[in-house]
């Protein structure tokens, strides 16, 4: 869903101009970063949670200069869908919305 949709969906649902929600929206999604880079970790009961985690250095070929390297490792994003929510996405699938 574009974030165009999602601002709209906002605003038309809690009847806020679509800079009001675009504000909201913007709030929501920068706490969350935050969360993820203070703690490592964000949890919404019946949502889920997403959780920071560091991948190991691999090595790797670049085919343009033919050298290998070792890359110094990456941050990964794991999300975890809760169960209710599985469960709510099955229903919703399952009757066409």
């Amino acid at each position: 869903m574009p974030r165009r949709a999602v601002v709209s969906k906002i605003a038309a649902e809690h009847e806020l101009t679509k800079v009001e929600a675009e504000r909201v929206l913007r709030t929501a999604l920068s706490e969350i970063a935050h969360q993820l880079a203070e703690r490592g970790r964000f949890h919404v009961a019946e949502v889920g949670s997403i959780t920071v985690s560091k991948r190991k250095p691999r090595r790797y070929y670049n085919p343009r200069t033919k050298e290998e390297t070792i890359s110094q490792g990456d941050f990964a994003l794991k999300i975890k869908i809760s169960k209710s929510m599985k469960h709510l996405a099955s229903k919703l699938r399952a009757s066409g919305k």
